[in-house]
């Protein structure tokens, strides 16, 4: 039998002791986890509270907009003008309307303050602006999801009033609230309450109390019983619910409820309130009177007048912060003074010149024109061919959003591969259908197709332009993606009318067939980079504005520009566009030269000719023409000679006088004469004058001999080695071209331009032979849309939303 020796026994550890462990190690986790979630808690309190505390401080550092003192003169603002000397005059006045009279504050009755402290805001004379406890109450109505929460100041209600901000959110209200501390701080409580009892809407188009006691009681402020001052006091909380004109019964119970606030604040008697509660008994309103006095004819101001107008209110209503309404309110109350940017001359002369519009041909033709000087100031500016009859009505040059047709490949498309090095000067370009150009019927089909019959092979850079060639602009943009092309034109070239459909359109960005669209004044600002070294300025209509004591509000003098372009690749679109007008035979360019000066620009036509364009400039300033009808259809082919006829006519007067000059030349710019057959370069730097001088910098020069060859008629490609390099000149085949010549005259096929007459009539499609299945396509779509078909993965090519068969 074995024994065990119990003194050599070792006892295990205890199973407890064991079970503790694991519960241990839980608790550590637990505890690890709870320090990290309070630590994120901690750190994500610090980043909301110092967020929070810098938005608060921007907000806190924005002017609130609201001058009391201003307001209470209803100051009339004025708009100067510099006369011939350049010095600034008085050109018109800015003057308000509205049934508003301002009483001031010893001559409202005590009845009316009390009426409406009572019912709006009891606690008025002891808050600073914010009413913390109806405020917080106000925040939880607003957290839960409703939309009214009512809790504001009487402050708070004025700045509504002013600021006319009806956005139902934290945001708007936070703002608020910031504004009402400052305004508390710059005014006595006195001066508020005077200003809301002068501002707030007291129903039928009322603004003040005087305005209300005249239409409801017939009589002053002043001479208004208790019971009528507490009629009044009531309906700012519904202005259309409570107004006792519309709603005599809900009014009568608003009003009982002030008197018996009134009562209950102790700020009337028992036996005052027992008078007024039986007068609102039976109580009667006067309403609106017939009257007998003649109304004023409205003064029919000016187009630029009009934008001025819209401009500043736009400018006014970001700066502070407000609507257009409230911004509109001060533009004619608060005594601004706007130093104009107009030339009363040229916009004298535009508004006659888009009057004298030929419409032979095309009854109901409309116009309008932009000039813009190359710092962006508008000197002129109109927006229809009709005489004007009213004030702030439609304007063509700002409301309307056209298809900008050919004028646009100056734009972006070929500035933007020259600075990106794709092209120089006399590059050579394919004038030929882009295999996959877009997507019919699920499948790819070739295309853009020219106005002009079929293609031309390889063309030089400055014929592509001056023939207006669409298949070279396509391939072009092919090349640097039309992405790029839009973000440019969106980011650095002012263009605020594209859609996110058109950043991938290529022939909308290449030859006009957009989307979305552009404007008469955003092409004229686009255009001046040409002429004041690759720079985009936002056009301006006024150079400052002051309040009434003369402190600058608004100041475009010293904007800075955004850097579209080089000054290099802005100068060799210059002389690109110089060569488009001068040695022009295919398009009605050459109607928009002017002599003695030297002019560049570019015409446009869209879809069945339904818009025509010039856009262009002198070395002072840059002007947009845009013609066609209201309800697009097809201009005449006399009235496509409109647009560019236009811009000789308004840019020559607007240069009478002044004193010559050239525009800058880049010192990098390199200058060398080309062979027109293949765009390789000789002379360099010592180019002789001529049509076949280039221009190009030291990074961007082509070869000085070899290459292909240009060839216009058969549209082959030569190399060097082959002796029959075509003619010596493009210009030459071009000549030859079935159709059209160099001649300025129009060709007898009908196979020029559509902007040029042809001795046939022309007809829609550009000549006899159109310029692919259907006659030519058209660069710029009066419908501006998508194709159906567009492929929706993200390998696929552009698509274009239009096509062209103009130039």
């Amino acid at each position: 039998m074995r024994e065990t020796d119990i003194s050599k026994f070792t006892a295990r550890p205890d199973r407890d002791i064991d079970a503790e462990k694991p519960v241990k190690r839980i608790l550590k986790i637990i505890g690890r986890v709870l320090f990290t979630l309070l630590m994120v808690g901690v750190f994500t309190g610090i980043i909301v509270g110092t967020s929070m505390i810098i938005y608060i401080g921007r907000i806190a550092a924005e002017p609130t907009g609201i001058n009391l003192k201003a307001k209470s003169m209803n100051q009339t603002s004025f708009i100067y003008v510099k006369n011939d000397a350049g010095k600034f005059k008085k050109y018109k006045s800015l003057y308000s309307t509205e049934n508003r009279v301002w009483v001031n504050f010893k001559d409202i009755p005590q009845y009316m303050k009390d009426a409406q402290i009572a019912i709006e805001d009891k606690r008025f004379y002891d808050h600073h602006g914010v009413d913390w406890t109806r405020t917080a109450g106000a925040v939880l109505n607003l957290s839960s999801g409703e939309a009214s929460y009512g809790g504001s100041t009487m402050t708070q209600q004025l700045i509504k009033n002013i600021s006319d901000d009806n956005d139902v959110s934290l945001n708007r209200k936070l703002r608020e609230i910031i504004k009402a501390i400052k305004l508390e701080n710059e005014y006595t409580k006195d001066e508020i309450l005077e200003a809301y009892l002068n501002v707030v809407n007291y129903g039928s188009n009322c603004q003040g109390v005087q305005a209300a006691a005249n239409l409801y009681f017939g009589k002053d402020i002043g001479k208004c019983s208790l019971a009528q001052c507490a009629a009044i006091a009531g309906i700012t909380q519904n202005p259309s619910r409570y107004n006792p004109l519309i709603y005599p019964e809900y009014n009568k119970e608003r009003r009982e409820l002030v008197l018996s606030e009134m009562y209950d604040q102790g700020k009337i008697s028992e036996a005052e309130y027992k008078e007024a509660m039986k007068e609102s008994k039976d109580m009667t309103f006067v309403g609106f009177k017939k009257s007998n006095k003649a109304t004023k004819t409205q003064k029919i101001q000016n187009w630029y007048i009009d934008q001025l107008q819209n401009d500043l209110q736009s400018d006014l209503a970001t700066y502070y912060n407000i609507s257009q309404k409230a911004a509109s309110d001060m533009l004619f109350t608060e005594g601004l003074k706007i130093y104009c940017a107009m030339d009363q001359d040229a916009q004298s002369f535009i508004e006659k010149a888009a009057q004298s519009l030929d419409t032979s041909y095309d009854y109901g033709l409309q116009c309008a024109m932009t000039m813009i000087g190359m710092d962006g100031s508008v000197i002129a500016t109109v927006g229809s061919s009709q005489e004007k009859t009213t004030n702030l009505s439609w304007d063509r040059a700002t409301d309307s959003v056209l298809q900008p047709g050919s004028s646009i490949k100056p734009v972006v498309v070929y500035p933007y591969a020259i600075e990106k090095g794709e092209l120089y000067y006399s590059s050579i370009v394919k004038d030929e259908p882009l295999e996959k150009y877009k997507v019919v019927d699920g499948e790819y089909v070739a295309g853009p197709n020219n106005w002009y019959s079929g293609y031309k092979g390889n063309m030089l850079l400055p014929d592509a332009i001056e023939w207006s060639a669409n298949a070279t602009a396509v391939q072009v943009i092919d090349k640097i993606a039309p992405a790029n092309a839009y973000n440019q034109v969106v980011t650095l070239q002012g263009f605020t009318h594209l859609t996110e459909e058109d950043k991938n359109n290529a022939g909308g960005l290449s030859i006009g067939g957009l989307n979305g669209g552009v404007t008469v004044r955003e092409m004229a600002a686009t255009f001046t980079y040409m002429g004041n070294g690759g720079k985009y300025y936002k056009p301006y209509t006024y150079y400052y504005v002051t309040d009434a004591e003369d402190n600058i509000i608004i100041d475009n003098r010293n904007q800075i520009p955004k850097e579209s372009y080089s000054p290099e690749t802005a100068y060799i679109m210059n002389r690109l566009l110089h060569y488009n007008i001068t040695y022009c035979a295919h398009t009605n360019a050459y109607l928009g030269r002017v002599d003695g000066w030297d002019i560049i620009g570019k015409t446009g036509t869209t879809d069945e000719d339904k818009d025509s364009w010039f856009c262009g400039l002198s070395p002072y300033a840059s002007l947009a023409v845009w013609t066609g009808f209201d309800t697009p259809h097809t201009i005449s082919i006399n009235g496509q000679m409109n647009a560019a006829s236009l811009f000789s006519k308004v840019m020559g007067h607007y240069l009478e006088g002044k004193k010559h000059k050239e525009y800058a030349v880049p010192a990098t710019i390199i200058t060398a004469n080309y062979d027109p057959s293949n765009g390789s370069i000789y002379n360099i730097g010592e180019a002789s004058d001529g049509q076949y001088i280039g221009y190009y910098t030291e990074e961007n020069l082509p070869s000085e001999g070899g290459g292909d060859y240009v060839d216009y008629y058969y549209g082959q490609e030569y190399s060097d080695d082959d002796d029959d390099s075509g003619s010596e000149s493009g210009q030459e085949y071009a000549a030859d071209e079935e159709g059209g010549g160099e001649e300025e005259t129009p060709a007898d096929d009908g196979g020029g331009e559509e902007e040029t007459p042809a001795d046939d009539g022309g007809g829609d499609n550009g000549g006899d032979e159109g310029g692919g299945d259907e006659g030519g396509d058209n660069e710029g779509g009066d419908e501006g849309g998508g194709d159906e078909n567009q492929p929706v993965d993200t390998d696929a090519p552009p698509v274009i939303e239009e096509e062209n068969g103009g130039e």
